[in-house]
């Protein structure tokens, strides 16, 4: 697999995890008129920005790869450690809330783990090189 479309593949995922914090979103807040406009906003503005830094990458900015791998590795630690807290008050009031919440952290600490391992790939590396 080439480093174009290790990237490709990585923007296709954090499209799907942002249509599907869309959908966690809509789940959480209920479905009224504000509710409705704040979560499109948020959702849009999500794609966007998936859309814009997946292009930076395709056009080999290496200023955009090192501030994602800064940030995807900050997320993946700092993820597992809200994750670790939300399971575990998760195991102390039992409130459904915070499983949801638990297991979407989960998603963004593998999604952060996936961004950092494919930005650190030898042929990805190579490519912005």
């Amino acid at each position: 697999m080439s480093a174009k479309q290790k990237i490709e593949g990585l923007t296709n995922a954090w499209y799907g995890f942002e249509l599907f914090g869309g959908l966690i979103a809509l789940y959480q807040n209920g479905i009224g008129v504000f509710s409705l406009i704040s979560t499109a906003l948020s959702t849009a503005f999500g794609l966007f920005l998936v859309w814009f830094l997946g292009r930076r990458l395709l056009a080999k900015s290496g200023l955009w790869r090192a501030i994602l791998l800064v940030l995807s590795g900050f997320g993946a630690v700092a993820g597992t450690l809200a994750t670790g807290k939300l399971a575990w008050t998760f195991l102390q009031t039992f409130s459904f809330g915070l499983l949801v919440n638990a297991i979407l952290a989960g998603i963004i600490v593998y999604m952060n783990a996936r961004s950092f391992r494919v930005l650190t790939d030898k042929s990805v590396r190579a490519y912005f090189a």
